[in-house]
């Protein structure tokens, strides 16, 4: 069955990044691309006209490249431009077009370095209802052979939550870690449960379990990656997990998180 990812792009060297990474991520695979870039109103109507030009320049430019530089009989391309909210548009597309994936860097063309995603990013991952995967500035595809995924423990998975994180995992014959960080020193009141069902969902899949105690998400997120060299980290985007508190925007630096690998944004369905 063909995939169809959506690539947003604001035509920053970031948003490149992250469509090259898409497309050698699944190069293998039948998989329909939509290019999306939106835009916003302008006050003038020449700043108006200015744009739909723009945009379209842009993805003409943005096509030919792709078309030039990653030709494959596995692929087949949309460009698609509107006038509206991003995250707007991408509801509508996954909607209509039954999405799988969203793919996007971290920051957009006026992004800072001090902020660890972009606010267009940020919107798309508290909003989207499917998997989106941020790609930070300059990461370049290396393969994906480990996946670090984290989890609090205090809800049961479904199944179509981590289909997924499975399916990337199996695709790529990628070792998921399972990664939880314990403050109390104590089982959380479902580990065991969620330990249980875990075991089931990922048979046949590579995986173990790994928790720390005493420390802080961040720190012990940052400095596992660190040492073991993960290729990307998944989560689930539950209410009051900490991912959900991680998008809140002004909580980024109070947080001390920063992350140089591909983000998984898993969804739950619980929220949907």
């Amino acid at each position: 069955m063909m995939k169809k990812i959506l690539l947003p792009t604001d035509f920053s060297d970031n948003a490149w990044n992250a469509i090259v990474y898409a497309l050698k991520m699944f190069k293998d695979e039948s998989c329909e691309f939509h290019v999306l870039h939106t835009y916003y109103p302008a006050f003038y109507e020449a700043d108006y006209y200015e744009m739909i030009d723009d945009t379209l320049t842009g993805l003409r430019s943005t096509m030919d490249k792709i078309e030039k530089e990653f030709p494959n009989t596995n692929h087949r391309f949309y460009s698609r431009s509107d006038f509206d909210l991003l995250t707007d548009e991408i509801r509508d597309i996954t909607e209509e077009q039954h999405t799988d994936m969203i793919v996007m860097g971290t920051k957009g063309a006026t992004g800072a370095r001090r902020i660890l995603f972009g606010s267009n990013t940020v919107f798309v991952m508290r909003k989207a209802t499917i998997p989106v995967l941020a790609v930070p500035d300059e990461y370049g595809f290396k393969g994906i052979k480990r996946i670090l995924f984290a989890t609090d423990y205090l809800k049961l998975y479904k199944r179509e939550e981590l289909y997924p994180l499975i399916d990337i995992a199996e695709k790529h014959g990628a070792k998921i870690t399972v990664f939880h960080v314990d403050h109390d020193m104590e089982p959380e009141k479902n580990e065991e449960k969620v330990q249980e069902l875990l075991l089931d969902l990922f048979k046949g899949t590579d995986f173990d379990f790994i928790t720390v105690l005493d420390q802080e998400i961040p720190e012990a997120i940052r400095d596992h990656i660190e040492d073991h060299h993960y290729d990307v980290l998944a989560m689930v985007h539950r209410k009051y997990s900490f991912i959900e508190r991680l998008l809140l925007r002004q909580n980024v630096e109070n947080l001390g998180f920063h992350l140089d690998i591909p983000l998984l944004v898993l969804r739950s369905k619980e929220d949907t």
